[in-house]
C-alpha cells in the first residue's frame, strides 16, 4: 500500500465531507457537529498528515549491506519466531478494501441514513486520523518487515521502502478503526441488544483476522498487528464519542415530559 497516496486520498475525502451542506445537524440524531471540534479533529488531522508525508518521503530503502547485516537474534523473542518467506497477503487486502465499504450500511437503518452526511464527515475523520498517526509511526519506527529476514524472499520486495514500514500494522489498524467505528454508530440507532452483540463481535473479528493473515504472509510481527488494532479500535470508537450529543436520552425524555405537563396541571386545577 503506498501511505501517502492513501493519508492524500484521506485527506481529500474528508475535505469534501466538511461542508454545511452535507450536515443536517438533526436534534433528535444521537450525534452532533460542532464546528469547533471538527476544525480541531480536522486541523490536528491534516497536521499529522503532512507530517507523515514529509517523514515517509524522506523514508530510504534498504541497501544490500544493511539487508546482509540483519540479524535476526535483534528481534524480541515473542515476535521472532514469525519470521519467514515473502508471501502475497490476498486475505488480507480483500479484508482491508472490503472494509471500506462497512460504513454504507448506515444507509439501510432509516434513522441513520438521516444522518448520512454527518457519520460520512465523522468517518473521513477516522480514515484522516488513522492513517496519519500510522504514516508517522511506521515513519519513525522504521521497523524492518519479517520477510526481509528470510534468505528466501525476493530482493526487489527487500530493497522497497515499504520493506520498513512494519510497524505498526496498517491493514490490522484500517480494519479496526473502520469496524469500531461502525459498531459503534449502529449502537447508537438500534435497541436489539442480540443484534448488537452480533454487530461488535463482527467488529472485533475482522481486525483479528486481518492481523492473523498479515502475520502469517510475514507482512508484519504479532506486535505490529497488535498495536495496530488497538491505535485503530481507539480511534474508530473515540470518533464517534465525541461527537456524541449529550443527554440525548434525557432531552427525549424530558420532551415527554414537558408535553405531559399541561395536562396533569389542568386536571389539578381543575
Amino acid at each position: 500500500m503506498n501511505i501517502p497516496r492513501v493519508i492524500c486520498s484521506h485527506l481529500f475525502l474528508t475535505i469534501i465531507l466538511f461542508n454545511p451542506s452535507f450536515s443536517q445537524n438533526n436534534n433528535s440524531s444521537p450525534f452532533k457537529i460542532d464546528y469547533g471540534t471538527e476544525a480541531l479533529v480536522l486541523g490536528s488531522g491534516a497536521v499529522a498528515g503532512i507530517t507523515a508525508l514529509a517523514i515517509l518521503l524522506n523514508l530510504d530503502p534498504l541497501t544490500q549491506e544493511q539487508i546482509d547485516d540483519l540479524n535476526p537474534d535483534d528481534i524480541n523473542s515473542f515476535d521472532r519466531s514469525f519470521i519467514g518467506p515473502y508471501r502475497e497477503d490476498y486475505l488480507g487486502d480483500v479484508l482491508q478494501y472490503g472494509t471500506y465499504l462497512l460504513p454504507l450500511t448506515f444507509l439501510t437503518n432509516n434513522k441513520a441514513k438521516k444522518d448520512f452526511g454527518d457519520l460520512a464527515l465523522m468517518y473521513g475523520e477516522v480514515l484522516l486520523l488513522n492513517a496519519s498517526i500510522n504514516g508517522i509511526v511506521k515513519g519513525l519506527s522504521s521497523r524492518t518487515r519479517p520477510y526481509v529476514y528470510d534468505e528466501q524472499s525476493p530482493l526487489e520486495e527487500k530493497t522497497s521502502t515499504d520493506a520498513r514500514l512494519s510497524f505498526y500494522s496498517g491493514h490490522t489498524s484500517n480494519t479496526a478503526s473502520i469496524s469500531f467505528f461502525t459498531a459503534s454508530i449502529f449502537s447508537e440507532y438500534i435497541t436489539d441488544n442480540t443484534a448488537k452483540i452480533f454487530i461488535w463481535s463482527t467488529a472485533a473479528l475482522i481486525p483479528a483476522v486481518t492481523g492473523f493473515s498479515r502475520v502469517n504472509t510475514h507482512w508484519h510481527f504479532p506486535t505490529d498487528v497488535i498495536v495496530g488494532y488497538i491505535i485503530g479500535a481507539a480511534i474508530g470508537y473515540l470518533i464517534p464519542l465525541i461527537h456524541k450529543r449529550e443527554n440525548h436520552e434525557g432531552e427525549q425524555s424530558n420532551s415527554a415530559e414537558n408535553f405531559y405537563k399541561p395536562i396533569i396541571g389542568f386536571q389539578i386545577k381543575f
